[in-house]
């Protein structure tokens, strides 16, 4: 019997999952330094543009106003982010408007 070392095989599950924790760790870093809000959006690109198959491209963004701001998020794209309703398990539900 050969005996095998499984510290020595490394694929690309352990690979997705270093990233994974890395990014974890960066947004926490983040979260503990930055007074930005940091929360993620997704929003129809301005203006609307399509890819080659036909579907609306997105972009996903990052809040850039203050931890403690109170009503919508807002990107560098000027898209506020509005929440609509929250699912009893914290989930929110949210829509997106040009500031302008």
């Amino acid at each position: 019997m050969i005996l095998r070392n499984d510290d020595a095989l490394r694929g690309v599950d352990d690979f997705v999952a270093e990233i994974a924790l890395a990014r974890r760790a960066r947004r926490r870093n983040l979260a503990n330094t930055s007074p930005l809000c940091w929360r993620r959006f997704t929003h129809p690109r301005q203006p609307t543009q399509f890819d080659e198959r036909g579907h609306v491209v997105v972009d996903t963004c990052e809040c850039l106003l203050l931890r403690d701001h109170d009503g919508g998020c807002v990107c560098e794209h000027d898209i506020e982010r509005i929440v609509c309703r929250l699912d009893p398990d914290g989930r929110e539900h949210y829509a997106t408007r040009p500031l302008a």
